[in-house]
């Protein structure tokens, strides 16, 4: 005889099914039952100013799991100044290493739909902060800003990579390899610090266009880019610290070096005397084993433009700088690199030019004639400073990308929300060495061979902990 439950204990099974179920539903909603308990989000891109479109429409964040587990963004909170927040109540698995999109409307980006569409966050487009907080209210990522570029997400933080990870090596072999043919040509704008300092390398020939702010972190570069006993050309852009002061490592005692020749312009700078590298050029030349040039005159045949043809084919076009002006920044020496293939690279370096000498540049120059100002790649002015970059400026060369030397902490506000501002209104993406490294550019000297760009790390139009909104005259009404 079969016996039947009484009445009682199927109401006690019945809610034993209950609490379990409530039980599994509230694992799922938390991550237990799925696995996903990481506490690795980050807070990886914001657009805090969209253009296209309005910012209720338009604005974005994009979070990232750095961690090797999936993570769950139940209970998780975004909290911006002067906003109410947003607390997400619902389960949304980000995989290791994966992104997630929230924004503030289903359409915010174009071909991607966002994960959850929040409220009760307005970001600033000047002054404003972004708070991700964990389930436990611990703040576990932040992002602050000044004066935001229009248009363009404010690159924070990616996924760290492992050691092993496969894009790792490949960028650290990048980085470092030499050239892989004759003609390949090389340039490597070097991660030294608040400064500029670009190798350059071509079927056998290696230029050295500024040393940065210290010779410790120019020996490093050199040695691991296995840069030991000649460089043909040394340029110097014009005589200030961040820019001569690693060149004193070329010419140190426990380092046998050769340097060829070199380009400077004689400007009676007393940082650059007392640092004896006029001298040590001066004994270089008695004894011949390196030529001085004069930029002022840089064939010394009258010439305003005097051409270097590298081993591999590649060409320097280094210019006569702006005369008679006190400022040494617009005392800086214009440079053009062309390519073995002129079709597939080219780039121009200025220095610390400002809006003076980019204006003479266009005028009483010649120099949108000969050698003419395009390039593909614009090593940016000033490390990022809003006095280097004008609306002219970029019409002028017409960049499909800007690459910019600085520290990660200066005192100088680099690069400036209006320098950033300016590129992201002309669609020009930049990569910076305090966020992204040393960053590298190849192109293999052949017709249609292009070029590409490495980088040690993060992406493009990242931000900064100086970047800031610059006061000064000269960018007033950027």
């Amino acid at each position: 005889m079969k016996l039947l439950p009484s009445p009682l204990a199927r109401s006690h099974r019945r809610l034993g099914r209950t609490l379990l179920l409530l039980a599994l539903a509230g694992c799922r909603g938390r991550g237990g039952a799925s696995g996903a308990a990481g506490r690795d989000l980050a807070i990886a891109r914001v657009m805090a100013d969209p253009t296209t479109v309005a910012d209720d429409r338009g604005e974005w964040i994009e979070l990232t799991n750095t961690g090797t587990v999936a993570a769950d963004l139940f209970g998780w909170e975004l909290r911006s100044a002067n906003d109410a927040g947003y607390v997400v109540h619902r389960s949304i698995l980000v995989p290791p290493r994966g992104t997630v999109l929230l924004a503030r409307s289903a359409d915010a980006v174009r071909g991607a739909r966002p994960a959850l569409v929040y409220t009760g966050i307005i970001l600033g487009n000047g002054a404003d902060w972004l708070v991700l907080r964990d389930p436990d209210g611990t703040t576990r990522d932040s992002l602050a800003w000044r004066s935001p570029p229009r248009g363009v997400a404010l690159e924070h933080r990616r996924a760290t990579a492992e050691a092993g990870d496969v894009r790792v090596q490949e960028n650290a072999r990048a980085t470092i390899a030499p050239p892989a043919t004759a003609r390949e040509l090389v340039v490597h704008v070097l991660d030294v610090g608040q400064g500029d300092a670009i190798l350059i390398q071509n079927g056998g020939s290696t230029v050295l266009v500024d040393g940065g702010p210290d010779r410790r972190a120019l020996g490093r570069w050199l040695d691991a880019l296995h840069v030991r006993d000649t460089i043909d050309a040394v340029i110097l852009s014009h005589v200030h610290g961040d820019h001569f002061e690693g060149l004193r490592e070329l010419f140190s005692s426990r380092r046998p070096m050769t340097v060829r020749e070199l380009w400077w312009n004689g400007d009676a700078a007393p940082n650059f005397t007392f640092t004896g590298l006029p001298d040590t050029l001066a004994a270089h030349t008695r004894a011949r084993t390196t030529t001085v040039h004069d930029t002022d005159d840089p064939c010394g045949d009258g010439r305003s433009v005097c051409t270097l043809v590298l081993k591999g084919g590649a060409r320097l076009h280094i210019m006569r700088p702006m005369p008679d002006v006190l400022d040494e920044n617009d005392r800086s020496t214009a440079v053009k690199l062309v390519g073995p293939d002129s079709a597939s690279f080219t780039m121009w370096l200025a220095g610390d030019a400002e809006h003076d000498a980019i204006r003479w540049f266009q005028t009483a120059s010649g120099y949108t004639r000969a050698p003419g100002m395009h390039a593909d790649v614009l090593k940016a002015n000033h490390h990022g400073s809003c006095d280097g970059v004008s609306d002219l400026y970029l019409d002028l060369v017409r960049p499909a990308l800007v690459v910019a030397s600085l520290g990660a902490v200066n005192d100088y506000g680099h690069m400036h929300a209006q320098a950033k501002a300016t590129y992201a209104r002309h669609g020009i993406p930049w990569y910076r060495t305090d966020q992204n490294g040393t960053i590298t550019l190849r192109t293999p000297g052949t017709p249609g061979g292009g070029y590409t760009v490495t980088v040690e790390r993060g992406a493009a139009n990242a931000i900064g902990p100086s970047d800031r909104k610059s006061y000064q005259p000269d960018c007033a009404g950027m």
